[in-house]
């Protein structure tokens, strides 16, 4: 048996693809231990993935994955400029990146340590910003059933943290009398096992029932600092603004008459700020359903499309009763004025054909 003489790339590294004998069947790796092909009358080579780029093949796509830290919104940026030379100094070149609006300078910072940097910079700054809460701080809320209103929360806590939850608030529901209700709703601290507390069946010898909180989205979310939305009083640094009478201060403090005529923060109309027909909310409102309304049928969007009667207040549907019962009372006068211009002359007619003579007249 004949055997094929092997060569390997250590071997060749002064010689090139080009400069072998077709004839001689030789197999190039950078890996001496690799497979040898046995096709013959070939040369091949297996380059090293990292340093080999097939230009037909399509680049793969890096996914990102979720941002440790929150975005903040910032307002006023006048010189993005010099704003972007700070942020480098104080997070390096890779700490951050940013997106403008036409409201807001956005800035994400790539981890908590840029974050809390940033977030420091724009207190110290005097900065009119606002941010979400991290998601390292914010809590797995969920609802338990079942267990006795009466049941103290110091054991509801105890009970969970055998089992491995790191509780931070409970709060027993309540309904439209103030009455307590067998429903908890308990905020455990983020840790992997939050998904577990599901599986519990009984808690302090009760049988229980741990579900996730039903979400109602009734709408955007208004900062009670700001009175903007989007965001919440706890991470807003924007100025103070009253919800009733729109000056820089905050609504606790406002001095303002209970009879002197309300001035919205948002459009600067005689209505509260967090009135739902304001236009800057209906604004908002409608971007904020068209994203999270959800689409139950093929007709829904030509029924979104249909005209919609209008909402009566409770002025124009007073106005409208007493027009109806106006409306009755003159139906009622004419039917009685109509009932005595019959009867009358039937009267008269009667009168004259049938006298009453004084015999006629006397009772016996």
């Amino acid at each position: 048996m004949s055997h094929t003489p092997i060569t390997t790339k250590r071997n060749l590294s002064n010689s090139s693809p080009s400069q072998i004998d077709k004839n001689t069947k030789v197999f190039v790796t950078p890996n001496r231990y690799a497979v040898l092909n046995t096709d013959e009358d070939k040369v091949l080579t297996t380059p090293s993935a990292s340093t080999t780029k097939d230009p037909d093949r399509p680049p793969q796509k890096v996914h990102n994955a979720k941002p440790v830290a929150p975005p903040i919104h910032i307002k006023n940026i006048s010189n993005f400029s010099a704003f972007n030379t700070i942020l480098k100094n104080i997070t390096g070149p890779n700490g951050y990146t940013c997106k403008s609006t036409p409201s807001y300078l956005i800035v994400q910072p790539t981890d908590k340590r840029s974050y809390n940097a940033i977030i420091d910079h724009l207190h110290e700054t005097n900065a009119s910003f606002h941010s979400f809460s991290p998601p390292s701080l914010r809590t797995y809320r969920v609802v338990i059933k079942n267990l006795h209103s009466s049941t103290l929360h110091t054991d509801i806590t105890s009970a969970l943290t055998e089992l491995g939850h790191s509780v931070k608030s409970i709060y027993n529901a309540k309904n439209r009398n103030n009455c307590p209700l067998p429903v908890f709703f308990v905020d455990i601290r983020q840790q992997d096992n939050n998904n577990d507390i599901h599986d519990i069946t009984s808690l302090l010898n009760t049988i229980v029932k741990i579900e996730k909180p039903i979400k109602k989205r009734r709408g955007p979310s208004q900062c009670h600092n700001c009175q903007d939305y989007g965001h919440t009083k706890n991470y807003c640094s924007h100025k103070a603004r009253c919800v009733k009478c729109g000056e820089n201060h905050q609504t606790i403090e406002c001095t303002k008459d209970r009879n002197s005529p309300a001035k919205c923060a948002l459009c600067a109309k005689d209505h509260t700020a967090n009135f739902k027909g304001c236009p800057a909310f209906q604004s908002i409102f409608k971007k904020f359903a068209q994203k999270f309304q959800p689409v139950k049928d093929p007709d829904y969007h030509s029924q979104q499309s249909q005209p919609k009667a209008k909402t009566k207040s409770y002025a124009e549907a007073t106005n409208n009763q007493n027009k109806i019962a106006e409306q009755i009372s003159n139906t009622f006068s004419k039917l009685i004025s109509n009932l005595s211009s019959l009867i009358n002359p039937l009267i008269s007619l009667l009168t004259s054909t049938i006298p009453i003579t004084e015999d006629q007249s006397r009772v016996e």
